[in-house]
């Protein structure tokens, strides 16, 4: 057992030690995974990773450099498949004038899995040897860890909250700490549209000297609200400007009135635009923002937080994230996932008798 692996095995332990404690319901605190202690154990394992990866192939380096990328244009191949492709069956449903960008979007696609012929055969060819995606293993694990650190040091989070109206447009985000981030170019929400479950509730409200009084549920029986001996037709229920759901005026005295409370929310989802430009030249890019679907422009990311009102009030609420780390990250998850099948499947070499 050589020292590098003696020291491997310590600091994997004392990682072990650091996040049980930290996990720890009772005595431990979420701050520890953020404490000095972590964090510099953390970049004791990255070059352990990276140390780990070098000395496993000696003689083989260059062949693993080349293979490594290799691999990474392989990826890339497909990563154009998937994302050209989608966009030419998006282009080719829409038809009409569309049919000549969802032509240009299946040739780039096309471009992909070239990309993934070539550079995979040549991948294979390089990457002949399990200890080859061991040690490649061993980096992707480093790299993940040096774009998590990037993060953690540059990474910038700031909310956004925006109007639903077509006209008012962000240029640049403000922090808390006054601090103001240029994104580059104009963002505006046009539109915010929410769904609901059929599980809508109804209920009559009364109103004795100008104060609301008691509130009383509506049964609904296919299309009539029944309330004892009284019922309505739904139908019957109406939309007004500044009413944010249906309602209907009761006649009698006092003043009641019906109201529809909506169901469940369902989904719901911001039409946003922002306004660039590349190499000079003017662009519009159009996108529907959703919960777990961000819309990334430059170098920010917007994710769908929330919402306040509905219609043309709604407030849509937003999370600007700037991560220069983030590219890393996801080569090294990646590099992990490939390297760690093609290490764990690769058929072993029989001893030679």
């Amino acid at each position: 057992m050589t020292a590098w692996f003696k020291g491997g095995i310590m600091a994997l332990g004392a990682a072990c030690v650091l996040l049980l404690a930290g996990g720890f319901p009772l005595l431990g605190a979420a701050g520890v995974y953020r404490g000095g202690a972590m964090l510099l154990l953390g970049l004791l394992c990255i070059l352990l990773c990276l140390v780990g990866g070098w000395r496993l192939v000696p003689g083989r380096r260059v062949q693993l450099i080349s293979g490594l990328v290799f691999l990474f244009f392989t990826v890339t191949g497909l990563a154009m498949l998937v994302q050209y492709g989608t966009r030419a069956v998006e282009y080719a449903c829409i038809g009409g004038p569309m049919w000549a960008g969802a032509v240009a979007m299946a040739c780039t696609a096309i471009c992909g899995v070239v990309f993934m012929g070539v550079f995979g055969f040549l991948c294979c060819r390089v990457m002949n040897q399990r200890i080859l995606w061991l040690a490649g293993l061993h980096w992707a694990v480093g790299l993940l860890g040096l774009g998590a650190y990037a993060d953690m040091l540059w990474e910038v989070r700031i909310p956004v909250a925006l109007p639903a109206d077509a006209r008012t447009e962000i240029t640049e985000l403000q922090a808390e700490d006054g601090s103001r981030y240029p994104l580059g170019f104009r963002l505006r929400v046009d539109k915010f549209e929410v769904s609901h479950y059929d599980d809508a509730t109804y209920a009559v409200y009364s109103f004795e000297q100008g104060r609301p009084g008691a509130m009383h549920s509506v049964e609904r029986r296919g299309d009539m609200l029944h309330l004892g001996a009284e019922s309505w037709p739904l139908s019957a229920l109406k939309k007004a400007p500044g009413m944010p759901h249906p309602f209907l005026m009761l006649p009698g005295n006092p003043a009641r009135v019906l109201v529809q409370n909506p169901g469940t929310v369902r989904d719901y989802c911001a039409h946003i635009v922002a306004f660039t430009d590349h190499r000079g030249r003017p662009e519009t890019h159009r996108a529907e923002l959703r919960v777990n679907s961000p819309f990334a422009c430059k170098e920010w990311r917007f994710s769908l937080s929330s919402y306040r009102g509905e219609g043309e009030q709604a407030q849509v609420l937003m999370q600007a994230r700037r991560a220069p780390g983030r590219f890393a990250a996801l080569c090294g998850m990646v590099g992990i996932m490939i390297c760690t099948a093609v290490w764990c499947w690769w058929r072993k070499e029989e001893p030679r008798s």
